[in-house]
């Protein structure tokens, strides 16, 4: 194992420091709770750059340093940490409150080599802060441990180093689904405090849009408006199909039936055609491979100078499924070039899935090139409807939910339909993504310095329902 270079003595008091940090930031946490001082104050404690604005009226010529990219995703990350706790007991948009939220989504997520859900820590806050004050850093310590004897995920850093980074800047998925949920939940809650009713109905109105009937009716009512004529969501079955039995052909006793409502219906069930994969997409894959899509990434960038560029696609990934799967939740995660549209080096993060097995591999799989199963070479792959996978996610999150801040779009390209929407994901993670690390950082700095509600670029109601006119109130 190649180590770096610094002196173990250096090693040692930069360990030190970082555990400084860590203590000083989350009494910082503990003392302001989510407030907008605290952001401040872990700015400064972090040593983040003090742009008080990143915004088309204040021009920023040159970008952060890595150690300043370094210090804003600290004080990010703690900044996060304080916002769960702020909302931890108040209306969240999917469920009664964040709390219940952390333990649905935790529920099969495992610490990594433990197996113990990680659910288990969101059952009372203080269950929550203890394991900060006490069990997380030693956990870290661990993890640095495994990690220094990878040299995949090591890169060229001894055990003190990587402990110190993952300590205060982790650099792991769960964090960014943590920033990003934890940013969409927060801008949730400061917007239906907003004084202009227009303002509170347009917000509600669009995060109602995860629910996957509630999208798919909006676009069976919106196939005959131009505005949206780019935007295709997956087909159902609507009311020619209001039931469907499925039986069993064995089963006797009346035990292997079972009866299907369509939503469509007042149901409980999307009924639809099973999909398969487009030749573009299947000729990767093995035979038996699910439906493998795009997860884009978009998020509604303050920082633009207009409302129609203002929606981005910060990354996308391929989800190359696995033989024999039922979904491509089984799968190789490869970034999308988004200059070429090529396939880059993937990744797998299964040591996240292994509830109730203690000792398991505690690491992800790094730098994946080929298909696990078929051998075949995946980099390198050009992939061109990645590309409008990429812009039609714009145009949806435009158009559909534009005051949402981050959406993670799953799309399909299937045979004898082409590009779907399938479903939108707001609490989202970047997937092992590529993306622009720059671009990514001052869209959350310049929400969260701004207590996620908002910007100079919402200034009207009418942005926030949308440049085609979609209010609540439309249907």
């Amino acid at each position: 194992m190649k180590l770096n270079m610094q002196s173990p003595m250096k090693a040692v008091l930069c360990a030190i420091q970082r555990i400084w940090l860590y203590y000083r930031c989350l009494w910082c946490v503990f003392r302001h709770n989510g407030s907008h001082e605290e952001y401040d104050k872990l700015r400064e404690y972090c040593g983040a750059p003090q742009e008080p604005f990143w915004s088309k009226y204040e021009k920023v010529s040159s970008k952060m340093t890595d150690r300043e990219m370094t210090a804003l995703l600290s004080a990010i990350y703690f900044h996060t940490i304080g916002l769960t706790f702020k909302l931890w007991s108040v209306p969240h948009y999917r469920a009664e409150h964040l709390q219940e939220d952390l333990i649905n989504n935790f529920s099969n997520i495992a610490i990594p080599g433990t197996g113990i859900p990680a659910s288990l820590l969101c059952y009372h806050r203080y269950i929550l802060w203890a394991y900060f004050i006490t069990v997380h850093p030693l956990l870290t310590l661990v993890a640095a441990f495994n990690i220094s004897s990878s040299p995949a995920h090591a890169n060229n850093r001894d055990m003190l180093t990587i402990f110190g980074d993952e300590l205060v800047a982790p650099g792991h998925w769960f964090l960014y689904w943590r920033i990003n949920s934890t940013l969409v939940a927060a801008h949730y809650t400061e917007n239906m405090s907003n004084q202009d009713s227009r303002i509170r109905d347009a917000v509600s109105s669009q995060y109602q849009y995860e629910n996957k009937w509630k999208l798919i009716e909006l676009g069976t009512k919106l196939r005959e408006n131009k505005a949206f004529s780019n935007i295709k969501l997956t087909p159902v079955f609507g009311d020619e199909m209001p039931e469907i039995v499925c039986k069993h052909k064995n089963i006797e006793g009346g035990m292997g039936v079972h009866i299907f409502k369509n939503a469509t219906s007042g149901g409980d069930w999307i009924l639809q055609e099973r999909l398969h994969n487009a030749p573009e997409i299947q000729r990767i894959l093995p035979s038996s491979a699910p439906l493998s899509t795009y997860r884009v990434i978009t998020m509604s960038d303050p920082t633009a100078e207009s409302f129609e560029t203002r929606h981005v696609a910060i990354t996308t990934v391929f989800r190359a499924g696995r033989a024999g799967k039922d979904t491509d939740h089984s799968s190789v995660l490869m970034p999308v070039d988004a200059d070429n549209q090529k396939l880059e080096p993937g990744c797998m993060f299964r040591n996240w899935y292994q509830v109730g097995k203690p000792g398991s591999n505690p690491l992800s799989t790094k730098d994946v090139s080929v298909h696990p199963d078929t051998k075949n070479e995946l980099v390198g792959v050009h992939l061109p409807s990645s590309k409008l996978a990429a812009s039609m996610c714009e145009e949806a999150h435009r158009r559909i939910m534009p005051s949402v801040p981050a959406v993670g779009w799953d799309v399909a390209i299937a045979s004898d339909h082409g590009a779907l929407i399938l479903e939108a994901n707001i609490s989202c993670n970047l997937f092992g993504g590529s993306y622009d690390k720059h671009q990514y950082l001052r869209i959350l700095d310049t929400y969260f310095a701004n207590r996620c509600v908002g910007t100079p670029a919402d200034a009207s109601a009418e942005e926030y329902s949308s440049t085609a006119g979609l209010t609540s109130a439309s249907f």
